[in-house]
């Protein structure tokens, strides 16, 4: 069930409508999510049926695990708990994700040494959202673990937190401690927060509708057939998928905030304006920020060790954004594009150390265009289906950087983030709205209000014109 599609905008009013009626009525927590598992699983369900049994055998398994860790001082103890959690999350993750990727390399090296392999593949397919959903659940097992959140011990309560619908399939990846203390009361309904929300939802269906869905013609025509075209058509290539994938994946988020807020919950910012960056550090700290945080508290910190030696923190930063890469995908692209953001953040290290700058408008324009271009450049990696097509596509921007003659079209697209982005900075959060202060007297709330409803008419005239809405492209993550 998609958020751009009618069927899900029947299903939500229902959802909010028994929400209501139990807030107004009964006031029963238990209902309350009871109704939102309920609604969480149909949602879910709707994809495929039969993978409700993982997220069923996830819950049951952090479930149980964090209550075993719990009930004993003895750590030898509190630790096979935590490895059940560990071994049972990732080998899941593992099967469903990376399984026929390494089985069909692992063949393929063993028939380049004159090996008769031959096995088939099982072609298994990726249950939506698993990627999300098993971060969100170890997260919650490793806090219990350390003593940073006790275990919950209502099952009601903890299951509502892993299958909460609104963020389920790609984020944001919520910790324990910010969303399952929600669902222990009953949220009250608020004007302020179901406005903030609307805009939210407004603006993520822009962004993705909009935006998003009418770049993606010129990417898959541009990657399809790369060789045909020249340097600068391949360049406004890397360039739109680089809106493409952040218009679709912070329309996802966007949608998802407003959804919870609307329904009297509070999900966390998930992006912040990361093509405004001036550094890779930077742009991490404004991508996929639950993402970010996640791998900076659960590898990059034990893996350093918290620790001074420079060496040892660039290490652990490399490999942190290796497991980046293989969380975004089974293919060595995914690999190579981790690395080369761990490299470059790295090179960063180093210049900083060496180098004292003082800030000026010439460097932070700098700064910005290095940041800008190398993520652009490097998500030409992230699209590609193999590294050979990578390396070549990116040397054929280099080798034949003629002017663009055609798919030009697409840079109204551009322009179209560039206006979302400055008008609303840091739009995925509840608390803040346009960023109008430059209009003055001007009756700042009817300017809003135009703005959003000319972007509702625009989502929905786009709407209408399409009979095959597409994926959120983090789906295949």
């Amino acid at each position: 069930m998609l958020f751009s599609t009618g069927t899900f905008w029947l299903f939500f009013p229902v959802v909010f409508a028994l929400l209501a009626t139990n807030r107004w009525l009964l006031r029963s927590v238990p209902v309350q999510n009871g109704i939102i598992l309920g609604a969480s699983y149909v949602f879910y369900g709707w994809w495929d049926w039969r993978f409700l049994g993982l997220i069923a055998v996830s819950t049951l398994l952090d479930y149980v695990a964090a209550i075993g860790m719990e009930s004993t001082r003895r750590q030898s103890v509190r630790r096979r708990w935590l490895h059940l959690s560990v071994v049972g999350n990732l080998g899941i993750l593992g099967y469903f994700k990376y399984f026929d990727f390494f089985g069909n390399e692992l063949k393929s090296a063993l028939v380049a040494i004159g090996f008769d392999a031959r096995w088939g593949t099982l072609d298994i397919i990726l249950p939506v959202g698993i990627s999300f959903y098993t971060l969100q659940t170890l997260s919650y097992s490793i806090d219990v673990y350390h003593g940073r959140f006790r275990a919950e011990r209502n099952l009601l309560r903890y299951a509502t937190y892993v299958a909460f619908f609104p963020q389920l399939v790609a984020g944001p990846i919520e910790r324990a401690k910010d969303l399952i203390p929600q669902f222990g009361k009953l949220e009250r309904f608020s004007w302020p927060s179901a406005y903030q929300g609307v805009c939210l939802i407004i603006a993520g269906l822009f962004l993705k509708i909009v935006l998003a869905d009418n770049l993606a013609p010129y990417v898959d025509g541009i990657f399809a057939s790369y060789t045909s075209y020249n340097g600068g058509e391949l360049a406004l290539g890397g360039l739109y998928f680089t809106i493409q994938i952040y218009a679709d994946f912070c329309g996802y988020s966007s949608i998802a905030i407003g959804l919870a807020a609307l329904m009297g919950f509070r999900l966390s910012t998930n992006f912040d304006t990361p093509f405004f960056a001036r550094s890779i550090t930077d742009f991490w700290r404004r991508w996929h920020i639950t993402l970010s945080l996640f791998l900076r508290d659960y590898v990059y910190i034990p893996t350093s060790g918290a620790t001074r030696v420079f060496w040892k923190a660039n290490l652990a930063a490399i490999l942190t954004f290796l497991v980046s890469g293989l969380w975004h995908g089974a293919n060595w692209t995914f690999l190579a594009w981790g690395l080369a953001h761990g490299i470059l953040l790295v090179f960063e290290r180093l210049w900083h150390r060496r180098f004292a700058m003082r800030p000026s408008p010439l460097i932070s324009i700098i700064a910005w265009a290095y940041t800008f271009g190398a993520v652009a450049l490097l998500f030409v990696i992230f699209r590609s289906p193999n590294i050979s097509v990578a390396a070549d596509y990116l040397a054929r921007i280099v080798t034949d950087p003629a002017l663009p003659h055609a798919q030009r079209g697409g840079m109204v697209f551009v322009v179209g983030w560039l206006a979302v982005d400055l008008l609303w900075r840091g739009r995925t959060r509840l608390d803040r709205g346009l960023n109008l202060a430059w209009l003055g007297a001007i009756p700042r709330a009817a300017v809003e209000t135009v703005l959003f409803a000319l972007a509702l008419i625009l989502v929905l005239v786009n709407a209408a014109n399409r009979t095959d809405p597409s994926a959120f492209i983090y789906f295949q993550f």
